[in-house]
């Protein structure tokens, strides 16, 4: 098993088009959207860390 820590970021990012949820895995960047409120943004942005963190395991916090 590794000791390496595993790099997570899920952000959401607004501009003119709506709200986007952006993350970063371990250097991998891609994103969903746009979503026309920052509610809908919000939910899938909490719903990606939990599918981050139940699927790969905890992750700590940087």
């Amino acid at each position: 098993m590794s000791d390496e820590k595993q790099s997570l970021s899920v952000v959401v990012r607004s501009d003119e088009k709506g709200h986007w949820v952006e993350w970063n895995n371990d250097g991998a960047t891609e994103s969903l959207g746009p979503y026309q409120n920052e509610k809908t943004s919000s939910d899938v942005r909490a719903a990606k860390e939990r599918e981050f963190t139940e699927n790969a395991g905890h992750i700590d916090d940087a």
